[in-house]
Formats: structure tokens, sequence, C-alpha cells
């Protein structure tokens, strides 16, 4: 490998980033590339997407993220790229990010990643099993006193003076400067592209985005817009060709490339409550049995043997599988929720009768689901087969949904907070992506459109699809001329490319995730709008 991508951000760099994990994983490949670092702006909500994708395509995935340091009195808007060697690494950066969110909280789920910060001490503090680069060419950490910091903490093995060419002036003697403070603290360049955009086609709504967070204009926000396309992801030999003075720079990508070998899907080291209990087992067969007598009486005595039958081959299929602890773990979260909704609702209402939550999908095929409470299904009575939802050759743990109603979730949500601990529990994330009415208000701002005209697009849009936004503009303005051109054909371009793009951070209305050790170690913990709450920095599905 002649060059490998090592600072690149993608729409998980909010309001930044211009395209999604898996449009940058199939066009570094395109490209010519073996591997690609993601990393985004105090953020890796897009981390495991990437690693998916990556892996599914055959393009190796090196994770990281791109660090603002706490301002002080001389400098700001400084920050430091960092690489993640190993799980330890993985766990440390973790940690720094969760604490550059813990100020975030400004009454709505999830503040913009321009305000997370940490300060220099916590990046020396949580240094291990991480590669810190000097960060990009104009808001990297330049000074000599504070890379001396950097290099206490990391090591000459693990901190790189990292080399840009955004061709801006003063490229060529800022690069000369940085070289010569490689050689005097001695350690090696680097050189990376920071790419914020997969294809060229995506730059000038990369461009947009940039004013859409400043709340500019293109045309006022121009000063800190990047102006040509040195930020779109480029082939190995174009960036090699990028630094014909530093050659070694170049190599050192691919030299340090190769000690990055953290895997996300595998490496993660996640479990969870009750998924090493060597007494699970027994405790599931001994709670199914002990109702099995009472759901099939009566009636439905005749169905008793297929129940058994049943019964002993889910359980047999279950401890092959290593998961009598996940069953056991959906069982006592359904038990609390019976406890907190005899508290909201009253013992003695009728709703207090009414199941707290109830299963759906695949899983009420399930006869232990249905034994254990999970759901309201016989699966015998309505002939229904297990394979589609538990089976040997499963890869992946079977998809449980339990849902609790508001009054019950409400305060359901801390109650789980007390069981299992605030450490080792918490919301999972959602990301709102652009749609219709959003996209033409915010892009339409961004081009300076007359706000009256952008807001009479957006109340006739049918609110979802912005790639159709251009027929909304059309049925706006009667199909006149001023509807197909200028700056409103570039509003409907912008926000057809923009349709599907996380927007910000938010929080999912019921997910949680519960772990055996605390949550940071795996994943960033994020302050939630609600008092009390936290979310991770993954959505549901990761």
């Amino acid at each position: 490998m002649a060059y490998v991508e090592l600072h690149c951000h993608s729409a998980f760099s909010f309001l930044d980033g211009a395209s999604l994990p898996d449009e940058l994983v199939a066009a570094a490949l395109e490209l010519g590339h073996e591997a690609l670092a993601l990393t985004d702006h105090n953020s890796v909500s897009g981390s495991m997407e990437f690693a998916v994708a990556a892996g599914a395509l055959g393009l190796r995935p090196i994770h990281g993220a791109e660090i603002d340091l706490e301002p002080d009195d001389s400098r700001d808007g400084r920050h430091v790229t960092l690489l993640v060697e190993d799980a330890t690494g993985w766990s440390s950066l973790c940690r720094l990010l969760t604490r550059a969110h813990a100020h975030t909280r400004d009454g709505r789920p999830g503040a913009p990643p321009s305000q997370a910060h940490v300060p220099l001490e916590a990046v020396l503090e949580h240094a291990e099993g991480l590669v810190c680069l000097s960060g990009c060419a104009l808001r990297g950490v330049r000074d000599e006193p504070t890379s001396r910091r950097l290099l206490e903490a990391f090591g000459p093995d693990r901190l790189r003076i990292e080399l840009q060419r955004p061709f801006l002036y003063g490229d060529r003697a800022r690069n000369r400067r940085l070289e010569a403070l490689a050689r005097r603290l001695g350690v090696p360049c680097v050189a990376t592209g920071n790419v914020h955009a997969h294809a060229r086609s995506r730059a000038p709504l990369q461009d947009a985005l940039v004013a859409v967070r400043l709340h500019a204009t293109l045309d006022a926000s121009e000063p800190e817009r990047r102006g040509n396309f040195s930020h779109v992801l480029a082939s190995p030999t174009a960036m090699a060709a990028r630094f014909p003075e530093y050659p070694d720079a170049v190599a050192e990508t691919a030299r340090l490339a190769e000690r990055l070998r953290f895997d996300l899907r595998s490496d993660l080291g996640y479990r969870y409550p009750g998924a090493e209990d060597a007494g699970a087992m027994r405790q599931l067969a001994e709670l199914c049995d002990a109702r099995l007598q009472g759901r099939y009486e009566g009636p439905r005595a005749g169905l008793r043997e297929a129940a058994t039958a049943r019964l002993q081959e889910e359980l047999r299929i279950i401890e092959a599988l290593g998961l009598p602890g996940f069953f056991l773990l959906h069982h006592d979260m359904l038990e609390l929720a019976r406890e907190v909704a005899v508290e909201v609702r009253g013992p003695d209402t009728a709703r207090a009768l009414l199941p707290p939550g109830r299963g759906r999908g695949s899983s009420v095929s399930s006869i232990v689901c249905y034994l254990t409470g999970l759901s309201h299904v016989d699966p015998i009575a309505n002939e229904l087969l297990i394979g589609r939802f538990l089976n040997e050759e499963l890869t992946s743990l079977p998809d449980i949904d339990l849902d609790f109603p508001r009054d019950i979730r409400e305060q359901l949500i801390p109650r789980v907070h007390e069981r299992y601990g605030r450490d080792r529990s918490a919301l999972v994330a959602a990301f709102p992506t652009y749609r219709a009415r959003g996209a033409i208000r915010e892009l339409g701002k961004a081009l300076g459109l007359p706000p009256g005209e952008i807001e009479r697009v957006a109340r006739g849009s049918e609110g979802w699809d912005s790639r159709e936004v251009g027929k909304d503009i059309e049925a706006a303005f009667g199909g006149t001329a001023r509807g197909r051109a200028g700056r409103w054909e570039w509003l409907a371009q912008l926000a057809a490319e923009a349709h599907g793009l996380p927007r910000h951070l938010s929080q999912h209305s019921g997910g949680m995730v519960v772990a055996t050790r605390p949550l940071v170690d795996c994943c960033p913990i994020v302050p939630a709008a609600m008092e009390g709450r936290q979310i991770v920095q993954w959505d549901k599905d990761s």
C-alpha cells in the first residue's frame, strides 16, 4: 500500500461531512484503497456502520476520531487526530469522547460536535492504545511546547506530525515548519487528506452544510469553507503526487496502517448481564417448566405434549448458542416493568391487569418467550415455526422487542439505571436525517433565497423525500421558469444529495443497552436533554 488515508470524515461529523460511511467505503475501493480510517469530529457514531460496510466489501477499516481541545487564553479551535491501535485504545477513545460531551447538554438531545472538547490533560491521561496525529493543517497542534507534552504521553512510536496540502496560501511553508518540528521531536511525519466527501460531486453540499452549521449563507461563510476539491477522497497515487517533497510521510501512512488492526465487530468486548452466569440455563428451564403446566391445562391440555417437545427443542438450541442469560435478561426487564406498572397505575385499577409490555415480530414464534411472558401469542396453538427467530445457525442475537406504554416507559428508564447501574445502562441514539422540509428551510437559507419563498415551498412540500424537492419548487411557483433556474435549481440538487444524511445526534424513545462492565469502555456516552438520562453514541441497529 503506497498511501492509506488516515484522516477522513463522514456525515457523522454532523453538518460537515457530506458522505455516508458506506459511500466512503465504496469510493475508496473504486479508487484503489486497501484500508481507510474514519475520524469523525468528536464522534464514533458512524464507526459500526463503517466497520460493517468495509468488512462486507473487503476494505480494512481503521477507527479513530478528531478530538477538539479545550480552548485557552492564547489558542483556541485546536484539535488532534486519534487512531485506535487495540481494544485498550478504543476504550481510551470512548472515555475521551464521553468527557468531551459531558458539558454539551443544552436543552435538546445531542449537542453539535463542534461544542464538544476536552482539556489537553485528558488526552495525555488517556493515551494508552492510541496513535496521535497532530491534527489538520489550519487547526492542528503546531507549537513545540504542546507537541512535547504529546510526545511525553504517546512516545515517539505513537506520535506523528500531520502534513496536509489543502492548496491554500502558505501550504508549503507550513509543511516545512512542521517537518522541522518533527525532526526536533524525533518523530516521523505522516501525510493525510482531511477528507470530507467521497466524490467531487458532493463538494458543493459540503460547503452548504458548513454554512448551515454556522447559521450563515454560503457567501458569508466563505472564509470557513474549503473552496476547492482538496477535501475529496482521492486515489493513493493522486495523494502520493500531492506530497512530492515528502515521500517518507506518504510511506508512513502504510506503515502506520499496518499496526492499526483493531476490529470493532469482534474486539468490542461487550457482554450483556447474565451472559456468563453458569446457572442461567437451569434457571430458565425451571422458569419455563413451572409455567408450562398452567398454560396448557383445561381446553388446551391436548397441546401439552407438543408444547413440551417444542420447549425441550428450544432450550437445547438456546443452550447450544449460549443464550439463556439473554432470555432471562428480557424476563427480568419485563418483571421490573410489572413493578413499575403497579406503582404508576395503582394495584386496584383495571389497567394494572394489562401487561406492561408486549413482544412482537418473530419472537412470538418462541414458546420460551410465551412461557416467560415476553410474548402473548401461543406458538403451539397457532402453529408457528421457530426457525426464523431461533436456530443453530444464528450469527447474531435473536431480536426480542418489548414495547412499553408511555406511562410505564417514563418511569421504567430510570429504574433500569438503578437496577443495572448508571455506568452500565443507557439509551441508544437516534440520528434524525434530512427530509424535504428541513432541507428546504436550511439549505434554502444557506443559498440566500428569500425567506418568504423558502417557507412557501416548505409548506407546500409533502415533507418526506428531499429527493422530490425539485417538484415541490415547481408546484410552489406554478411551473414557471423561476422555479427551475439559478439558486432554486441548486436547492433541488443539494436537497436530493442531503436526503438521508444524519443531521445531529438525538435520543431514541425507549431503546436501551445494558452491559456487565462500564459502557464507557465500549462506546461514548453523551448527556440527554432530560435530566437523569444518558445516550450511547450508536443507534439501536449497531
